[in-house]
């Protein structure tokens, strides 16, 4: 049975799974778009056009994920975004589920560290 607190908790960490993945995948093509570059450069192709091609690509990618991050995470509050990144750095994964906290944790709320 659904209920609003297990939706929301949902709405929540997909937001922040889907802005961990969106810097992921474009840091990762824009370091392979380097990767590329250099390589160029180091046998001599184009080495002046491929050296010009490497900073603004750096800018737009940092603009794009800047500009993304902050469409997804609009709506939501730190203290949303401090409890499921400690629960991220903690347990490895994004969890839509509170199952693994203590009791009293889950009782009241409280996701201080001890």
């Amino acid at each position: 049975m659904d209920t609003y607190e297990w939706q929301k908790n949902y709405a929540i960490v997909n937001r922040l799974y889907y802005t961990e993945r969106l810097w992921e995948t474009t840091l990762f093509g824009c370091a392979l778009y380097t990767g590329i570059n250099m390589s160029f450069i180091k046998e001599g192709y184009f080495a002046n056009a491929m050296r010009l091609r490497l900073i603004p690509i750096w800018g737009k990618v940092a603009a794009f994920n800047t500009l993304i991050t902050l469409i997804l995470l609009a709506p939501l509050t730190k203290e949303e975004m401090r409890i499921q990144t400690r629960k991220r750095f903690i347990m490895g994964k994004w969890l839509y589920s509170t199952f693994h906290l203590d009791p009293e944790q889950q009782k009241h709320g409280d996701f201080r560290l001890c």
